[in-house]
């Protein structure tokens, strides 16, 4: 298993995302090959954390060039504070 997280500073309320998100960002991801889950996280009332799981690396990078350019690129990045922090990296514990 592979994660991606990301820490995003946003110009609005992070609870404004989770009806956009749960409506069109999930299918779109959940469409995707190698898909496991998402989090999001509200961390402050500007600050998300964003936790995708995938099968693997490959993965993670394809459903990136599909989310990317399209969902997240029309409905987040507008309303980022500031650059993205992201850390990626193979999942070594997991429980469920």
């Amino acid at each position: 298993m592979f994660a991606v997280v990301n820490h995003l500073y946003l110009t609005k309320p992070v609870d404004e995302f989770r009806e956009p998100l749960e409506r069109d960002g999930l299918p779109l991801l959940a469409s995707q090959p190698g898909f496991i889950a998402f989090h999001l996280v509200r961390a402050a009332d500007d600050h998300a954390i964003v936790v995708i799981l995938w099968e693997s690396p490959a993965a993670a990078q394809n459903g990136a060039a599909v989310f990317g350019p399209t969902w997240f690129h029309n409905n987040i990045i507008p309303y980022l504070k500031s650059e993205q922090q992201r850390s990626v990296g193979p999942v070594l514990v997991s429980s469920r």
